[in-house]
C-alpha cells in the first residue's frame, strides 16, 4: 500500500470521534497517551479535542493490516504473511502526518523524553 493511500486512510479513522478501550474483565480503560491531533476537531461532540482514542489507533492498524492481505490474496505468487509490513507501513504512515501537522506528540508525553544533563552550580 502507498504512502499517502495509508495516510489518508489512518487519519481518517483517528480524527473521527475518539473511542477507547474498556477492559470488562480487568475493569480498566485502554489509553492511547503518545498522539493527539494537531488542530483541534472543529465541530461535533468532540468540538475543541485534540484525544485520539485507544480504539481509533487498534482500528486504523486492523483496517491497513486487512487491507494489505487482500492486495496479498489477489498476486498471482500467492499469499504471505504482512503483518511485519503491515506494522512498518503503519509507523511510516503515522510519522508522515506529524510531519504534514496532521498528528503531533503529546506535549505531556515530548516532557517524558528530556533527559537533564549535568550542569554547573553557582555559588
Amino acid at each position: 500500500m502507498k504512502s499517502k493511500k495509508a495516510q489518508k486512510l489512518i487519519y481518517k479513522i483517528i480524527s473521527s470521534m475518539p473511542i477507547d478501550v474498556l477492559d470488562d474483565e480487568e475493569c480498566t480503560i485502554w489509553e492511547q497517551p503518545n498522539y493527539e491531533l494537531f488542530v483541534p476537531r472543529p465541530e461535533g461532540d468532540f468540538e475543541g479535542s485534540r484525544e485520539i482514542g485507544a480504539a481509533n489507533i487498534v482500528t486504523a492498524f486492523n483496517l491497513l493490516h486487512q487491507k494489505m492481505l487482500i492486495e496479498e490474496l489477489t498476486k498471482e505468487d500467492g499469499f504471505s504473511e504482512c503483518l511485519e509490513e503491515a506494522m512498518e507501513v503503519f509507523k511510516n504512515a503515522m510519522e508522515g502526518l506529524e510531519k504534514v501537522n496532521l498528528i503531533r506528540k503529546r506535549p505531556e508525553h515530548k516532557r517524558k523524553l528530556f533527559k537533564v544533563v549535568g550542569g554547573t552550580s553557582v555559588h
